[in-house]
């Protein structure tokens, strides 16, 4: 084999990867915006600043703990009420949000049935009438 046909191989060998590569990035379809509604968040944000800053001066932070397949979170207080978002940051189609009522400080979720992997975890709640939130990385 000659200089001139393993040139030839070789860039042929470099295209077809290439394009193959190419294919296979525009069919699958996991490159999307991880919030489809960012402008309109963002525009909302002294909001959740505010939640963040009143979770900080209250020392407000709830405990997160994954056991045997459930998820235990413990608040500072009894009594609260609000939103459990799970984001799932490799497909934005199994994110859920799931709201939650509580009369203690404990509560607990199931997550079997949840695909194995890491989650984002926000918590916004309201808690004697003030408003909190807090994010958590989890793995599961």
């Amino acid at each position: 084999m000659n200089w001139g046909l393993k040139i030839i191989l070789g860039l042929g060998t470099f295209i077809v990867f290439i394009v193959s590569a190419g294919i296979y990035m525009v069919t699958k379809n996991t490159d999307t915006l991880e919030d489809e509604d960012y402008y309109e968040r963002s525009l909302s944000y002294d909001e959740v600043y505010q939640r963040k800053q009143n979770l900080l001066n209250d020392n407000a932070r709830p405990t997160v703990s994954v056991k045997n397949d459930t998820l235990y979170i413990t608040f500072s207080e009894p009594y609260n009420r609000g939103n459990l978002i799970f984001k799932r940051p490799s497909d934005s189609m199994l994110d859920m949000s799931l709201p939650f009522v509580t009369e203690s400080q404990h509560y607990r979720i199931p997550v079997g049935s949840f695909t194995k992997g890491s989650w984002r975890l926000e918590i916004s709640w309201q808690q004697g009438g003030t408003p909190y939130t807090s994010d958590h990385n989890l793995y599961f």
